[in-house]
C-alpha cells in the first residue's frame, strides 16, 4: 500500500512538475472573466470524504490516479459553486427525485441511479479511492485543480447533449474523460 501512495505521490508531483520544454513556444490560454460566480464555503468530513471516494470507485476506479483526482475536483468545484448543492454528497446524488426516491438513469452521476448497488464490491480498490479522496481535497483545497476549474465531465464513449449547451468550454481530456467548465451570464464558474 506505501508504495501505491509513493506511486501515486510521484505520479502527481510529475503532473503538476514536468519537465523544462527545450524551447519556450506561445500556447494559447482561454480567457477567463475575472469576477468569479457566486463560492460557497466547501465542508469536508468523513461523511463528505466517503461520498468522493464512492463517485471515484464508480466513475473512475479503472483510471490512472490524475484520472481519479480530475473525477473528484468536478465535484469539489460543483459544491463549491452556488448552482450546484452546497456540499460533496449532495452533488454526487443530486437526481430527479419523485415519492423520495431518485428516478432510475435521471441523476448527475450515472452509478448512483442506474438501479444497481451502490456498495463497493472490490475492497482493495475502494481503500484506493478512499485514498485518492483525501489526496484530491488536499491538493485542492490548496489551489491545485488539475480540471482548471472544471464543473462536468463525460466519457470519451459518449456525446451527452449537455456538452453543446451555451456556455459550456471543453478544458482537457484526462484519462477516457473530457473536462469542461460553465460559463454563465458571462461568468465562469471555473473562477476562484
Amino acid at each position: 500500500m506505501i508504495d501505491f501512495i509513493k506511486a501515486l505521490f510521484v505520479s502527481i508531483l510529475q503532473f503538476f512538475n514536468p519537465p523544462a520544454p527545450a524551447e519556450i513556444v506561445d500556447v494559447p490560454v482561454i480567457q477567463r472573466p475575472a469576477e468569479p460566480a457566486t463560492i460557497q464555503e466547501l465542508v469536508y468530513d468523513e461523511e463528505q470524504a466517503h461520498c468522493a471516494a464512492l463517485n471515484i470507485y464508480f466513475e473512475a476506479r479503472n483510471q490512472d490516479p490524475q484520472g481519479k483526482v480530475a473525477v473528484s475536483h468536478v465535484v469539489f468545484n460543483r459544491a463549491k459553486d452556488e448552482f450546484w448543492p452546497g456540499n460533496i454528497c449532495d452533488v454526487v446524488k443530486q437526481g430527479s427525485y419523485t415519492t423520495g426516491r431518485v428516478r432510475k438513469n435521471q441523476c448527475q452521476f450515472s452509478w448512483f441511479c442506474d438501479g444497481l448497488s451502490d456498495r463497493p464490491f472490490e475492497p482493495t480498490t475502494w481503500d484506493n479511492a478512499v485514498h485518492v479522496a483525501r489526496y484530491a481535497y488536499y491538493i485542492w483545497s490548496i489551489g491545485h485543480d488539475i480540471t482548471e476549474g472544471a464543473t462536468n465531465y463525460h466519457s470519451v464513449n459518449v456525446d451527452p447533449t449537455w456538452r453543446q449547451d451555451r456556455g459550456m468550454k471543453y478544458i482537457k481530456t484526462i484519462d477516457d474523460h473530457l473536462f469542461y467548465y460553465w460559463e454563465r451570464n458571462n461568468v465562469s464558474v471555473a473562477s476562484k
